[in-house]
């Protein structure tokens, strides 16, 4: 079923909008419309053509049902509560053979958890701001995210992890990106905590496990797919 209630789906344009950090003027010279236009279908004064919702989420990079979609009955509704109880995260993963630490700063919203991720953080400075959602069902957390200051559009990337396998305050996932040197898809391991480690020991025990092991890469040629195990952790599977 639909929402037909116009002044909800305009908030959810609002909300979607300004997660990703764009202004009313931008989004209008993206779909064509002035910035009056678009400010009017945000408060609900202008009923929204079908083309121009599907123009609008083609813009915020949002599925159509993401603003029509009335509240679904059962497990799925919960899909934009933060399953961390907390509102700063902190990821891991390897790149060029490093360590990249990253900051994951979440809001709380209705309708949206808007996400701030400071990526590379080093000595109190950060290389790159991605701004994004994060979405969750009983199982995996989805974040997903976008350059938020050059935004060239393809500068994307979503992280996956696994609710159930919180081991030794760790929980595991998949960092699907692009590669630094070729800029072609990437699927890496990462790690995530509530709590910033600080600790050379610890750090470097997450470099080890970060690490695509012996075994892991045997896996991944006998099945196709890559399955990500820990002594909790059932499975994991992105499939290629």
């Amino acid at each position: 079923m639909y929402e037909i209630d116009i002044v909800d789906l305009g908030n959810k344009i609002r909300e979607y909008r300004k997660a990703q950090n764009v202004s009313i003027e931008e989004l209008g010279n993206i779909i064509g419309k002035s910035k009056t236009t678009v400010a009017r279908y945000e408060t609900g004064e202008i009923v929204i053509d079908i083309i121009t919702a599907m123009e609008i989420c083609n813009a915020l990079n949002i599925d159509l049902n993401d603003i029509c979609m009335k509240e679904m009955q059962g497990i799925e509704k919960d899909i934009n509560i933060n399953p961390f109880n907390s509102n700063l995260l902190y990821l891991y993963y390897i790149s060029k053979n490093g360590l990249i630490i990253s900051s994951i700063e979440i809001k709380e919203k209705e309708h949206i958890n808007s996400v701030l991720m400071k990526n590379g953080l080093s000595k109190g400075k950060y290389k790159q701001e991605y701004t994004g959602v994060l979405e969750s069902n009983y199982n995996t957390a989805f974040i997903c995210l976008t350059n938020a200051i050059s935004n060239p559009g393809l500068d994307k990337f979503q992280i996956e992890i696994d609710l159930h396998s919180k081991e030794n305050n760790l929980y595991y996932g998949i960092f699907l990106g692009i590669s630094d040197n070729t800029h072609r898809p990437t699927a890496r391991k990462c790690i995530l905590t509530k709590e910033l480690v600080k600790s050379k020991e610890r750090l470097t025990e997450i470099f080890d496990k970060l690490k695509v092991s012996e075994e892991e890469a045997k896996d991944i040629v006998k099945t196709k797919y890559w399955d990500m195990k820990t002594t909790r952790l059932k499975e994991f599977v992105v499939k290629i």
